[in-house]
């Protein structure tokens, strides 16, 4: 009678990856592999906080400098609100409209317009006027274009800031009244889009480019 052979029996090996054979061997420590894991450990942590490091100024020093434009924009519009709001009394200009178009028109005084001929709101030169060509940027038929125009030139901002107020009551020699619906507004919502349907600008966006400036900076404290 033939005897069977039996078979042996082939452990199964697990291909899954064990943490605790990656650590441990036949009961003793794998020293090598606990190392390894301990340096592995630690350049993570070390290059976690290098990117830390370098991340936590950039977004500080770029908090801080909105916060020191913001304030000095503050500062620059307190200093002119006086006149503004004289000019309110006088002529019924809010306040907040001439502030928020000097500060647009003028680019925070960072135009050359403003800062050499103190010319902050764009107030073009009639003939025999002092004037200064620059060219500038305006919608004609839909499209920007960049022409030359002549520009008044002023002695100081509070002349610039008259001759806005001016210009508004008296309105311009084709029509002396273009500007009494901003004149006549009751807020500085009104006024702002009576000022682009006017045409004082070409850009379709210019009446909620002042209105975000005024609520951006509260310059409707001032309409007095």
């Amino acid at each position: 009678m033939a005897v069977k052979k039996r078979r042996k029996r082939r452990r199964k090996t697990s291909s899954k990856f064990s943490i605790q054979a990656f650590f441990v061997e036949n009961g003793q420590l794998r020293r090598r592999n606990t190392m390894l894991f301990v340096i592995g450990v630690v350049l993570l942590c070390a290059v976690a906080v290098h990117w830390q490091n370098q991340r936590l100024p950039t977004t500080n020093n770029t908090a801080t400098a909105a916060s020191s434009v913001y304030q000095q924009r503050v500062a620059w519009l307190n200093s002119l609100a006086p006149y503004a709001q004289q000019l309110q009394r006088q002529y019924g200009v809010l306040a907040s409209i001439t502030l928020a178009q000097a500060a647009h028109e003028s680019d925070w005084n960072g135009s050359q317009l403003s800062q050499k001929y103190h010319n902050f709101y764009g107030i073009k030169a009639a003939a025999g006027q002092k004037s200064i060509l620059l060219p500038t940027k305006e919608v004609i038929k839909g499209r920007w274009v960049t022409i030359d125009a002549p520009f008044k030139v002023y002695d100081n901002v509070q002349g610039s800031m008259l001759d806005h107020a001016l210009l508004l009551v008296r309105g311009t020699s084709e029509n002396h009244q273009r500007y009494q619906q901003v004149i006549h507004a009751k807020n500085y919502v009104v006024a702002s889009n009576a000022l682009y349907q006017a045409g004082y600008a070409t850009d379709p966006g210019y009446a909620q480019k002042l209105i975000k400036i005024i609520e951006l900076y509260h310059l409707n404290r001032f309409d007095r």
